[in-house]
């Protein structure tokens, strides 16, 4: 008899359908409320009239157990030279929306939360870390969304372009994504900020040269369709020839056929439906192991 005690409950969760490297990272960041609670005594130190808004205290301590805990490993990752940038963007975007673009109260706050930075990194074994958070002067302009979607497109790009090849479902999709980046170009360099081109002038140069207008011919999806159903009927193909022939051997072959045509097609049926689910199983599981390689995340027991 299995007694109730011996019993472990998971904590389950579903990722969701985040598939792009800016995507996952603002996911996460919004998702992510564990281990926050050694963070809320600092955070309240805010010299601001907000110092007891538990929305405003998460988010600092968000950023504070980000740049604590997670910096140094995500600097040695792929989001290395991007990460501080995403990062200052989530912040923005969220104290925008929190203060109705309230310019006063947002860099009062943006402000605030860098001070107590310096104090909670004073000790850190990467002092950079304190300078991850970009100035609020960097991102205080009136068309800040459109710079941060541009910035965002571009350190998805090769992802993007990966996807799209795929397969040519992912193929469309992503030309119409692409085809919606078109007018962030018609501006592109009033969009794209300045500090960031100073620090990285060969990722402005790599941004530059993902212009919606010249990468979408290079997506051939009616190209990735052929060479799907080739691959289809180069797969099936001998199957179905063997039944054909087979069938025809025999005078009384009727049944037979009939039973190797209606295997071929439960085959096929039983082949497609699993294809179907480890298809999802293998994305969720790149997912988690994305999740958990970016920001080590961990599945407690209870």
């Amino acid at each position: 008899m299995i007694q109730k005690n011996n019993i472990l409950k998971y904590k389950i969760f579903v990722l969701p359908s985040k598939e792009l490297p800016s995507e996952i990272f603002y996911y996460y960041l919004k998702i992510s409320n564990e281990e926050l609670k050694e963070f809320y005594d600092i955070c309240k130190t805010l010299d601001s009239p907000y110092n007891k808004d538990m929305k405003i205290i998460r988010y600092c301590a968000k950023l504070m157990k980000y740049l604590k805990h997670y910096y140094e490993k995500i600097n040695r990752g792929k989001l290395k030279k991007h990460h501080c940038n995403l990062l200052s963007h989530w912040l923005y975007e969220e104290l925008n929306e929190k203060f109705n673009y309230n310019f006063k109260d947002l860099i009062s706050i943006y402000g605030g939360f860098k001070r107590i930075l310096s104090i909670v990194l004073k000790d850190s074994n990467e002092p950079q870390a304190i300078n991850c958070l970009r100035e609020v002067t960097v991102l205080a302009f009136n068309n800040w969304k459109d710079r941060k979607d541009l910035y965002d497109y571009c350190v998805d790009y090769d992802k993007i372009k990966e996807l799209a090849n795929s397969s040519y479902e992912n193929c469309k999709k992503y030309k119409e994504y692409i085809k919606g980046k078109s007018k962030l170009y018609d501006n592109f360099e009033k969009l794209y900020i300045s500090e960031y081109k100073k620090e990285n002038n060969d990722f402005y140069k790599k941004c530059e040269s993902c212009n919606p207008n010249k990468v979408i011919h290079e997506l051939d999806c009616e190209a990735i369709l052929l060479a799907q159903e080739k691959k289809n009927v180069d797969s099936h193909g001998p199957d179905l020839l063997g039944s054909t022939q087979s069938s025809g051997k025999n005078s009384d072959s009727t049944n037979t056929y009939g039973n190797v045509l209606l295997g071929v097609v439960v085959t096929s049926m039983t082949s497609g439906m699993l294809y179907k689910v480890n298809k999802i199983l293998i994305k969720t599981y790149q997912q988690y192991k994305l999740f958990d390689n970016l920001f080590a995340i961990r599945i407690n027991n209870k």
